[in-house]
């Protein structure tokens, strides 16, 4: 069933309308906005610069949107918006329903094809008749865009002050404008991808160090209203030998039931990262030094108070050793790895598995400092630290 909410379907060709002078000022608008495509930009950039050179070539055309994205979506709000009209579309927001799936914005995303169609103050959808009494619009044209990516689906949208405008002046040419767009949308998702995979471990599925200044720029702080940030440095212990005994499949198998433990204890917008071979670094945003040492027991403990399955069905239990860094005002990502780095190490000379704190930036000359339920003196860690000692 095709819904026809215009009135008056006979084609106008109105007075002083040259429908050759007007192909070829939209044909001339495409062929050099092509050229956009070469250019490294944003998507929406090159999607807004050509929308605004169409509108620019001719005065008739008074509107260009596009929206893309999921093809369930429960909402559809314009993304970019270009047009002497374009007052219209950024009030616009279209709610999925019964009403609105027969109509040209969802009928489009769902892959059905849509004719051009005429607007007047007498239309019956009330937005219509807005853009015509408001804006002078008279023809509309909704055209799928797709990328052959993923499945994300979208759509262009036309508005022209001339009734039967786009099937006067050819609507193959804007047809070819939704094909450009959806190859610039095609070739974003790839490249997003791209920088995905690139920024993935693909042993653990963690983040790699090529996500580092990704994960870096949230916790960094530039003065005393920023708030408190701290970074963990974690290294299986005694790897290697683990290594040698259960193969390089077992050794694969370890590092990513660690990797998983680690995962499950942190917080939404905590990451962690494999930093290299059996070592993870973890970033703790809003988090002080005493909070973040909290966090490195619960990993010590995630790690190594249960076995660790093998691929040949046996298990191991394995355990970590960690280092932890406040990030100091102004200071420099990698200077609080580092730190945190050099506490891990003097975790591993006092014998491992076991948390040190990193000194402040300000007194970085002093020695790593061994949290205090790691001091066997103390008679609530001499139980711990022996139950632990048993491990491998």
């Amino acid at each position: 069933m095709r819904l026809n909410l215009s009135l008056g379907r006979k084609k106008v060709a109105a007075a002083g309308f040259n429908r050759s002078a007007e192909k070829s000022r939209v044909a001339e608008s495409l062929v050099r906005s092509a050229s956009r495509l070469l250019e490294r930009r944003n998507d929406r950039d090159v999607i807004h610069s050509v929308c605004e050179s169409l509108t620019v070539a001719t005065p008739h055309v008074r509107l260009a949107w596009t929206w893309f994205g999921p093809v369930d979506t429960p909402r559809i709000v314009p993304q970019v918006v270009v047009g002497p009209a374009a007052d219209y579309a950024r009030k616009l927001s279209i709610d999925r329903s019964f009403f609105t799936e027969i109509g040209s914005a969802f009928r489009t995303l769902a892959g059905k094809k849509v004719e051009p169609f005429n607007v007047s103050r007498m239309s019956l959808y009330g937005p219509w008749r807005e853009a015509a009494a408001i804006h002078g619009i008279r023809c509309s044209l909704v055209l799928p865009l797709a990328s052959t990516v993923n499945n994300d689906r979208g759509l262009l949208a036309l508005y022209a002050d001339q009734p039967d405008y786009f099937e006067q002046v050819g609507i193959g040419l804007f047809e070819a404008l939704a094909d450009m767009f959806s190859s610039v949308l095609s070739a974003a998702t790839e490249r997003v991808q791209l920088r995905e995979a690139a920024c993935s471990d693909a042993l653990t599925g963690l983040l790699n160090r090529h996500a580092v200044d990704v994960v870096a720029q949230p916790i960094l702080r530039t003065d005393g209203f920023d708030p408190q940030a701290t970074v963990l440095v974690i290294d299986v212990d005694h790897f290697k030998r683990a290594n040698d005994d259960y193969g390089h499949a077992g050794g694969d198998a370890l590092l990513c039931s660690v990797a998983d433990r680690l995962r499950r204890g942190l917080r939404k917008g905590d990451n962690v990262l494999r930093w290299g071979g059996e070592e993870f670094l973890v970033c703790l945003p809003r988090t002080d030094l005493a909070s973040a040492t909290l966090v490195a027991y619960k990993m010590l403990d995630a790690v190594g108070q249960h076995p660790h399955a093998l691929p040949d069905g046996r298990s191991t239990q394995l355990t970590v050793s960690i280092g932890v860094a406040e990030l100091g005002i102004a200071e420099p990502f990698i200077a609080a790895v580092e730190r945190a780095d050099t506490a891990l190490y003097e975790a591993k000379r006092q014998g491992r598995n076991r948390v040190c704190k990193a000194p402040a930036m300000a007194a970085s000359g002093n020695e790593p400092e061994p949290d205090a339920r790691s001091v066997p003196e103390r008679q609530s860690v001499t139980e711990i630290t022996r139950s632990r000692a048993s491990l491998p």
